[in-house]
C-alpha cells in the first residue's frame, strides 16, 4: 500500500508543473497553448531569456513573410511624404504595385549666357548750323575779316572776303542732334543634366504588416530604389537619407544685363573749300574746319564762293554687360531614398 501512494504523488506533481514550466505542445491548466518554445525566422526562441540571434529584436513569424523576392520592409512614410520609387539613370517599366511613371531629370547643368553690347551711331546734323571764317595777316589769324555763313554743303556765295598772306581759320558749326542705338547680342548654352531617370508612384493600397516596429511591407520596387517624395525642396528624414532634387519642367531665365550706349556728339570738323568765283570753279583752296590758322594758296586773294563738307567725330560707347538669371525646375520635387 505504501508504494502505490508514492506513484500517485509523482504523477500529480508533474501534472501541476504544466502551469509552471513551458513545454512545447502542452497546455496549462486553463487550456491555453504555451508558446515558450516558439522560434522566430532567425531561430531565436521568442519570449525566452536567451540572447536572440538577430541582435535582441524579436520578430514575429509574420515578419519573415515580408522580406521575400516580391516584398520588402521599409521605414514607414513620415507625415507629408508619399511612397515612391526612383531610378536616376534608367527609364524602365514600373514594378508591380507601382504606376504613373514620370520621366524626370536631376542635376541641371546650364552655363551662363555670353553677352555683348554694341552701338550704332546716328551722326548729328552739321549743315543746319553756321560756321565762321576768319582771315588774318599772320599765323595767328588775328581778326582782319570775319564773317559767319551757313554750313551748307553746296556752292555758296561768300561776301567779298580778302585775306592778307592768305591766312585763314575756319570754326566748324556746332553739331545738332545725333544718337546711339544699342545692339545687344547673347548666346545661351543648351541645358544638360547629370541624371535622366524615372519615378513611379506607390499604387498597391495600404502597406501591410510583417515588419519590425517602425517599418511597413511594400511590393519590391526593383530595379527602382525605395524612396519617399514631397513637392519642393525638402530636408530628407533619417530613414531615407539620400536626397535627389528632380523635375520635368525648367524655368530658364538666363540672359544679360541691359545694353546701353553713351552718345558723344564730338565735332563737325571737315573741310571748307574757298573759291575765287561764285560758281565754285576757280582756284579751289581747302581749309580744315578745325579752328586752326592755315596758310592758303596765293597771296592777298579775294574769295567769292565756298562749299563745306563736314566730317563728324561723334561716337557711341556701349555699356558693360554681364550674364544674369539661371535655370531651375519649375516643378521641383524632393525624392529621398534609403
Amino acid at each position: 500500500m505504501r508504494r502505490t501512494s508514492i506513484v500517485i504523488l509523482v504523477v500529480a506533481a508533474l501534472a501541476g508543473c504544466g502551469d509552471i514550466i513551458g513545454l512545447d505542445g502542452y497546455t496549462d491548466g486553463d487550456g491555453s497553448v504555451l508558446l515558450d518554445a516558439t522560434t522566430d525566422a532567425q531561430g531565436d526562441v521568442i519570449g525566452s531569456d536567451a540572447t536572440p540571434k538577430d541582435g535582441g529584436k524579436d520578430v514575429s513569424p509574420e515578419a519573415a513573410s515580408c522580406n521575400t523576392q516580391t516584398s520588402v520592409c521599409v521605414p514607414d512614410v513620415p507625415t507629408g511624404w508619399a511612397f515612391a520609387v526612383y531610378d536616376p539613370d534608367a527609364r524602365g517599366a514600373c514594378a508591380t504595385g507601382y504606376g504613373a511613371p514620370q520621366d524626370v531629370e536631376e542635376g541641371i547643368d546650364a552655363g551662363a549666357a555670353s553677352c555683348n553690347c554694341g552701338c550704332s551711331v546716328t551722326n548729328p546734323d552739321c549743315h543746319s548750323g553756321t560756321l565762321a571764317i576768319q582771315a588774318g595777316s599772320n599765323n595767328t589769324c588775328n581778326n582782319i575779316n570775319t564773317q559767319t555763313d551757313v554750313a551748307d554743303g553746296g556752292c555758296n556765295t561768300l561776301t567779298q572776303f580778302t585775306t592778307s598772306n592768305n591766312n585763314v581759320a575756319v570754326m566748324p558749326p556746332t553739331p545738332v542732334g545725333g544718337s546711339c542705338t544699342p545692339s545687344a547680342s547673347q548666346t545661351i548654352p543648351a541645358v544638360g543634366y547629370a541624371h535622366q531617370g524615372r519615378t513611379c508612384a506607390y499604387e498597391a493600397g495600404a502597406p501591410s504588416g510583417g515588419c519590425q516596429s517602425g517599418e511597413v511591407c511594400l511590393p519590391n520596387p526593383a530595379p527602382f530604389n525605395a524612396c519617399i517624395a514631397q513637392a519642393g525642396t525638402q530636408t530628407c528624414p533619417s530613414g531615407y537619407p539620400t536626397q535627389h532634387i528632380i523635375g520635368s519642367k525648367i524655368a530658364d531665365t538666363r540672359g544679360c544685363t541691359a545694353c546701353g550706349c553713351t552718345f558723344d556728339a564730338g565735332s563737325c570738323g571737315g573741310t571748307l573749300t574757298l573759291w575765287t568765283d561764285t560758281g565754285c570753279a576757280n582756284n579751289a583752296t581747302a581749309i580744315p574746319a578745325t579752328s586752326t590758322c592755315t596758310k592758303a594758296n596765293g597771296n592777298n586773294r579775294t574769295w567769292h564762293g565756298y562749299s563745306y563738307v563736314p566730317q563728324p567725330t561723334s561716337n557711341c560707347a556701349g555699356s558693360a554687360v554681364s550674364p544674369d538669371g539661371g535655370v531651375a525646375f519649375s516643378d521641383s520635387t524632393t525624392v529621398c531614398c534609403k
